[in-house]
């Protein structure tokens, strides 16, 4: 059992939650108790200029160490990325000790989704066009 205090467990209690920065979160979990990792870290795009998606924690070997840490021999890691920067994340987690053996991608056709506005839209479809002002 983890040393704080989850969020949520599961009413088996084979499955909990733990809510905060991983970096404060980790150090406080017990050693090799995982058998895989599944993971969505942020991106390092700095989508909208967020501050949670540079934090450069998917590039810092040191989190990739902590999460080696707390799993036990053997176990797997599947870890989201960007399309632009998962290489760095990459060489992160194996720069840590991880072996990498196989890439999963989702491809898609297109990016992400653009404002519309919906008013503009039909009147183009219609062949309206609207005064300039």
């Amino acid at each position: 059992m983890s040393m704080i205090e989850p969020y949520w467990v599961s009413e088996c209690g084979r499955a909990m939650v733990h809510v905060g920065d991983n970096k404060v979160v980790m150090p406080k979990l017990e050693s090799e108790q995982f058998h895989c990792v599944v993971t969505d870290p942020p991106y390092e795009l700095g989508f909208m200029s967020r501050e949670w998606d540079s934090s450069g924690a998917a590039y810092c070997v040191s989190t990739w160490e902590e999460v080696l840490r707390l799993c036990k021999l053997g176990a797997h890691l599947l870890s989201f990325g960007g399309t632009r920067t998962w290489h760095r994340m990459t060489c992160a987690v194996e720069d840590a000790g991880w072996e990498i053996r196989d890439t999963v991608m989702w491809l898609y056709s297109n990016g992400f989704p653009k404002g519309l506005d919906v008013s503009k839209a039909i009147d183009r479809e219609l062949g309206f066009s609207r005064e300039v002002v």
